[in-house]
């Protein structure tokens, strides 16, 4: 059995092994097993820092953003071309086999086996064959069939008009070759095109097709100098070689840079200001990673993107990578989902992990945000609802419905999966994703037959069972994209229809109203966004009211107040920290200057102590010098000398100290000294008195007598030279004949002087020798004196050099500590140093949170939010100022200004805002007087009663409550104002049956100037004396219809506005609605609708109060006013004359049926009374209901009028009396109103006179 890993042998050897039992002979199986090694390198550092930071410098942000899709174009471009095509990358023009091949390693290596649409990558100088009929383009967009078969070598350039494709010049001028077109290509000598998958070189054979893809265009920021600076070999070194270029790959050393510099950041700040309401900001920040608006030349969608791996990214769908991480056709692809995967593992609610590997979702998610930006925009110009901004609010809408395109349609699927268990699955094989392929059902039984014809198409195409397999788990919706187009599609129907964003229709004026120029003028001093300021001019009015809002705002306001004092707390933390670091720091650099200090101290102790022992040596020396003068040998000199113990470190170390005392250094005995000191002679010298020796007494007192006897030899020489002079005296006897001659004189004494002199001479030099030896011996006695003397002392210089050789060993052993301590010092410190840094000390320290990048996060978290805590703060503020205003009713109160944040980081915006916050409340409490409270009771009947036919005929009717209606009840009065509003509609209905009647009030006005004017009646739009009310679209629902105000509980203290509140009460426009569709009562029983109106108005003096007069009397004279049309029911208001009129037979000789009206002063309103008798009726209207087409209207002399079908009034025939004579006001009973109709089947007719004087 073999014992190889892969189940086979490449060689076996025998050996000898010993077993316990003895040696063995046995077989070893070897197993060789080869392996490949290759390199990829990468670039380390980014090249074009210089270069980027220059271009910042030159051109700012938008040149450096536009760095990484700056393209070399080509520099001969051919002749002719409408746009100039770029340059390519030599080695990077793409191709994929078009069939199964066979190709080799270079240098003679094996053979490979390469399964068609295996992709490659071909190098530059290959030749390219397009064969004749080929589908080329043109550069001017247009295509055509190639006449004849052209070759070219690549990489040939790049076209800018089309997406993709290779472009070069022939005898017909310039040709693009589309990318996947089929060509054959021959490879330069020596040449080798590289597989996709792996990087490997491989050579085919002359005339290989592929289908041909063009290159990437080459960046102008791109060297390729590594091969021919490094000469790699391409068996070992993996291609590509890496360039110098701006690099976004995911292996790229420093592409993560690049990632931020060109996406990352631009899309960072895009969305925050997209999010604070900044649009036009956001979106220019945006146009630097996507700009669909670029109008440039170039391919599409290519010169929309503005980040270079997203104009060349390859987009798979995901279905394709999911079914390829099953089937694994596309090898890097797989590659790439399996990292892509493994990184979604390792970091699972981290998109970028995703994204890094799949560029397009970045792509998905810039084009994402960039319609939320749009559609905010549009919403934020909607809600204004002007006409100004619905139309740019349209455009932006438009520009997302072109980017979004058609909306995508479902694709049916041609059958169905069998359900599976798990177990199922995992039999199936799951792919590391969690899914599996798996065979579809059929749905048609005849769907299976098998596909007739074979083989390939010219094009590449290969005809495929309509049955395949799928994947089991479908891919989701993705919700979110796809809720674009039914965003889209839903603002653009609104504006269409005249719908506000609620879908509420709403009247607009032609005009917006005036702009305060100084408004404008003070925001634009401030430096705020003059748009953004004009953008909130108006409005909507808050939901909720001024004393809500501004407790609200005050209360905010102290959050802002208490953000503040935590920013400027973490910012003095900050410094205090920084303080405390930078003292650290400072120390440390201290202690390390001190450090050479400490050092030195400790080496000058160090030669203190050295300079000691120097002394203490020189001190041994001359003592041993002077014992060997007194005669002492070595070994005596040696034996006499003491030894110092060393220093007790470990007592100093422990402060048990034990050489501290006197006795804790040796100590060297004094020789005796006794002086030969004579008691009996002294000698005075100088009136001194010297001490002397006995020798020295005995040499003093010789010496005296050796000058005495010189004394006396001189004495007698002197005196026998005196002698001389004598003379010589002779004698002579000569007895015996011998005689003696003798001679006797001064030569005799002279001699005899003489003699004595020498005598005395001699026992001088006696004296001499015996006091000179007496003085040699005092000397030596003296200087052996001295020697012990010197011995002595240079004992005592010893013992003291012990006690200070152990004060310099003290020394240094302190100089020594201190250098030590100082050393644990510095260490303490750099911990100091490194503990404020927040760096890990060891010992079970906790690592420090609080460092100043702590305070430094917190100072800009507290800073984020201080500044939205501010502008939440300060919207509420404008909230309740726009409150203020509306229940004031002056819009010239401003409060809230602009330049809260003037100062260092805006630390006293809490407080500014506060203060004028307060002062806003106190100026509502000043200026909110009470006003006039009414209520009035409107009758559709008596304001509009054509509007009451209309809403019984149709369900809906739109009528007006004119500004003469209130001038009825109090004539003067201005600045009227809805407070609350109900409505009763009398009619017949079952029980527990519901009157649901939806009352919307759609344009209002208010009178807010006392001045008359020239005339009193609104002049046109721009009248200054009236304000259009610019609130909310507002509607109420009734449920019983008495004195319904659309609300569970009326209460004139809710928190929130009533439907209604604030809004003008004169000149205003109602429309009243009844669910029509499914009818739960007969509408025909509605009587009459009455608006309970509650409504605050302001006393206007009396000139204005005559003018209203006025102007009420001027209509009532032109049938203006109300009152001034009456509508009568014949079935109702005249029973009799109708009993008549329908109880004829029209037919025969009876061609008309008549009836006879009489208008009486009661039927009239009660103001008219006194002056209808004079009037005169300026219209008549007649609405019938009938079966019939049209009914003619006749009176006795023949006068005709026709009543024809009224789109607008349901079934009713109307007409209005042209030809017929008007009666007058009042009528005569025996002159009646006689009308002659020519069919009576109507149910029933009503006739609406329009009166005046």
């Amino acid at each position: 059995m073999t014992k190889s890993f892969h189940n086979t042998i490449d060689s076996a050897r025998m050996y000898q092994y010993y077993t316990g039992s003895g040696w063995k002979v046995g077989p070893t199986y070897i197993t060789f097993r080869n392996r490949s090694l290759a390199y990829q390198f990468f670039p380390h550092f980014h090249p074009y820092v210089p270069s980027l930071i220059q271009r910042l410098n030159d051109g700012g942000f938008p040149e450096l953003q536009d760095s990484d899709t700056l393209y070399l174009p080509q520099p001969n471009p051919p002749s002719g071309q409408p746009l100039q095509p770029l340059t390519p990358i030599p080695d990077s023009t793409r191709a994929t086999l078009f069939a199964n091949i066979t190709g080799n390693r270079p240098n003679s290596g094996p053979s490979i086996a390469l399964a068609a649409g295996t992709p490659i990558t071909l190098p530059a100088g290959t030749t390219v064959t397009v064969a004749a009929g080929t589908v080329v383009g043109h550069p001017d967009g247009s295509t055509a069939a190639l006449g004849a078969a052209a070759s070219f070598a690549l990489p040939g350039f790049l076209p800018v008009s089309f997406s993709s494709g290779i472009q070069n010049t022939k005898a017909a001028g310039a040709i693009i070759v589309l990318d996947s077109t089929k060509v054959t290509i021959t490879l330069p000598a020596g040449a080798s095109a590289v597989l996709t998958d792996d990087g490997s070189p491989v050579q085919f054979a002359a005339g290989t097709s592929v289908a041909i893809r063009s290159g990437e265009p080459q960046p102008f920021y791109y060297v390729d100098d590594f091969a021919a600076q490094y000469s790699p070999d391409i068996t070992v070194v993996d291609q590509p070689f890496p360039v110098k270029n701006i690099d976004f790959t995911d292996e790229g050393a420093y592409s993560i840079y690049n990632w931020e510099l060109f996406f990352h950041a631009p899309l960072l700040i895009a969305v925050h200001l997209s999010q604070n309401q900044k649009f036009q900001d956001a979106q220019n920040w945006f146009h630097y990673i996507f700009n669909p608006t670029d109008n440039s030349p170039g391919p599409t969608p290519e010169r929309f993107w503005k980040v270079e791996p997203f104009q060349y990214t390859d987009v798979h769908l995901i279905e394709d990578i999911l079914v390829n991480l099953s089937q694994k056709q596309d090898g890097p692809l797989y590659d790439q989902t399996i990292r892509s995967i493994n990184d979604w593992m390792d970091h699972p609610f981290q998109p970028w992990a995703v994204a890094k590997h799949r560029p397009s979702a970045y792509m998905m998610k810039t084009v994402m945000a960039y319609l939320d930006n749009l559609i905010a925009w549009g919403d934020s110009l909607f809600q204004q609802y002007t006409i100004e901004t619905i139309n740019e609010a349209t455009q932006l809408y438009v520009m997302a419905a072109n980017i979004l395109g058609d909306r995508p349609q479902a694709v049916p699927t041609k059958g169905s999966v069998k359900p599976l268990t798990y177990n199922d699955l995992r039999a199936s094989t799951l792919d590391p994703f969690g899914n599996a392929m798996v065979d579809m059902e059929v749905d048609i039984p005849f769907d299976i037959t098998a596909p007739s014809g074979s083989g390939d198409a010219l094009n590449g195409a290969q005809i495929l069972p309509s049955i395949g397999k799928t994947l089991y788990f479908c891919i989701p919706r993705n919700d979110k994209l796809l809720g674009y187009w039914d965003t889209v599609a839903d603002r653009l129907f609104k504006i269409h229809n005249s719908l506000n964003i609620q879908g509420v229709f709403q009247k607009l004026p032609l005009f917006d109203p005036p702009i305060d120029p100084a408004l404008l003028v003070r925001a634009a001093a401030a430096g705020l966004d003059v748009s953004a300021i004009v953008s909130g001019l108006n409005q909507p009015l808050p939901l909720v009211r001024f004393r809500l809002l501004v407790a609200k705002a005050t209360e905010l306001s102290q959050e802002v107040r208490s953000l503040g004092a935590s920013m400027l707390t973490a910012m003095e933390k900050q410094d205090n920290e920084s303080m405390a670091l930078l003292r650290a720091k400072h120390e440390n650099t201290i202690l390390s200057l001190a450090n050479v200090v400490k050092y030195s101290h400790w080496q000058e102790a160090a030669k203190s102590t050295q300079s000691l022992q120097m002394s203490l040596n020189s001190a041994i020396q001359r003592y041993s010098y002077y014992q060997k003068l007194l005669g002492r040998t070595d070994a005596q000199i040696t034996s006499s000398l003491p030894q110092l113990d060393p220093l007790d470190q470990g007592g100093l170390d422990n402060l048990r100290f034990t050489q501290g005392d006197l006795s804790s250094e040796p100590q060297m005995g004094l020789d005796p000294i006794n002086p030969d000191i004579s008691q009996d002679a002294t000698s005075v010298s100088d009136g001194e008195v010297k001490t002397l020796s006995n020798k020295e007494v005995e040499e003093l007192d010789k010496l005296g007598m050796v000058r005495d006897f010189h004394i006396a030899s001189s004495s007698l020489e002197a005196l026998g030279s005196g002698l001389a002079i004598i003379p010589q005296f002779k004698a002579h006897a000569q007895p015996m004949g011998c005689g003696a001659t003798v001679a006797f004189g001064g030569q005799h004494l002279h001699s005899m002087a003489s003699g004595l002199a020498a005598i005395s001479r001699a026992i001088a030099e006696e004296y001499s020798f015996e006091a000179s030896k007496a003085g040699k011996l005092g000397s030596y006695a003296r200087r052996e004196l001295d020697w012990t003397f010197h011995s002595n002392s240079a004992k005592n210089e010893i013992n003291q050099i012990f006690k200070q050789l152990r004060g310099a060993q003290i020394r240094e052993a302190i100089a020594k500590k201190e250098y030590d301590n100082h050393q644990v010092q510095m260490a303490n410190a750099q911990q100091i140093v490194d503990f404020l840094q927040g760096n890990d000390i060891g010992g079970g320290v906790p690592i420090k949170e609080t460092t100043v990048g702590f305070y430094t996060l917190m100072k800009r978290q507290v800073k984020g939010i201080y500044t939205k805590a501010f502008q939440l703060a300060y919207d509420v503020a404008k909230k309740a100022e726009r409150a203020l205003q509306h229940e004031l009713g002056d819009s010239s109160l401003n409060f809230i200004q602009f330049s809260y944040l003037d100062g260092p980081e805006g630390l006293l915006a809490g407080e500014k805002l506060q203060y004028d916050v307060k002062a806003m409340e106190m100026a509502y409490f000043d200026l909110n007087q009470r006003e006039y409270e009414l209520t009035k009771h409107v009758s559709l009947m008596q304001v509009d009663p054509l509007a009451l036919l209309q809403l019984r005929t149709t369900g809906s009717c739109t009528f007006t409550m004119p500004e003469e209606l209130f001038d009825l009840d109090g004539p003067g009065h201005y600045f009227r104002r809805v407070k609350s509003v109900g409505v009763t509609l009398p009619c017949v209905v079952g029980p527990y049956t519901s009157v649901n009647c939806t009352v919307t009030l759609q344009q209002s006005s208010i009178r807010v100037s006392t001045d008359p004017g020239k005339n009193y009646a609104r002049q046109g739009s721009n009248d200054p004396r009236f304000n259009d009310y610019y609130g909310s679209i507002e509607s109420i629902v009734t449920s019983s219809a008495q004195s319904d105000s659309g609300m569970f509980e009326t209460n004139l203290k809710d928190e929130r506005y009533l439907p209604f509140e604030g809004a003008g009460a004169a000149a205003s426009v109602w429309q009243l609605t009844l669910p029509s569709d499914v009818k739960q009562f007969d509408f025909e029983t509605i009587s009459d609708v009455i608006v309970h109106l509650r409504y605050t108005a302001r006393e206007g003096g009396q000139l204005l109060k005559s003018a209203a007069v006025q102007n009420l009397q001027t209509a009532i004279q032109k049938a203006h006013t109300v009152g001034s049309v009456c509508l009568f029911s014949m079935r109702h208001d005249f029973p009799t004359e109708w009993a008549k009129f329908k109880n004829v037979t029209i037919g025969g000789a009876i061609q008309t049926a008549e009836i006879d009206l009489v208008f009486r002063a009661e039927n009239y309103p009660f103001w008219s009374q006194g002056i209808v008798g004079s009037g005169a009726l300026k219209g008549v209207q007649l609405f019938a209901e009938s079966t019939k087409t049209q009914i003619i209207v006749s009176d006795a002399n023949a006068h005709s009028d026709t009543l024809v079908r009224n789109p607008l009034l349901g079934n009713l025939l109307a007409g209005k009396l042209a030809k017929i004579p008007m009666p007058p006001a009042v009528t005569d009973p025996a002159k009646p109103f006689a009308l002659r109709f020519d069919d009576n089947s109507m149910t029933d007719l009503w006739i609406a006179i329009t009166w005046g004087k």
